[in-house]
């Protein structure tokens, strides 16, 4: 019943239109929940000091250390898959904008000559 819920998201009838099919849709589905959950742990995780000037030295050096670690696993780990499932999308896009080029001007030959044929 789960599944059920999901086809009828906006976002899966989206990728579906734009050809991907089923296992593609459900991978970049499960790759935003991964992402999705790891930033409500890590906003429920986070310690947020009111005064900085009451943190040590130490735990100012670790916060900057965990921070940076983190971004660094964003821009190696999380960016590119974006990146990647971006660009996969763009190419479908793009040759289906191809393909609907292709039509339209095959409809407008075929339209073309209904008129000749007619006058």
């Amino acid at each position: 019943m789960a599944k059920e819920g999901k086809e009828s998201d906006p976002m899966t009838e989206l990728l579906r239109q734009m050809g991907l099919c089923e296992e593609e849709i459900q991978g970049a589905l499960d790759l935003a929940d991964k992402i999705e959950k790891k930033v409500e742990d890590k906003c429920q995780s986070d310690i947020i000091p009111t005064e900085i000037d009451n943190l040590s030295r130490d735990a100012l050096i670790e916060t900057i250390k965990d921070q940076k670690s983190q971004l660094s696993h964003f821009n190696n780990v999380v960016a590119p898959q974006f990146i990647l499932l971006i660009k996969k999308y763009k190419d479908r896009v793009l040759a289906l904008e191809e393909k609907l080029r292709q039509k339209n001007s095959k409809i407008e030959e075929l339209s073309l000559k209904l008129e000749y044929f007619l006058k």
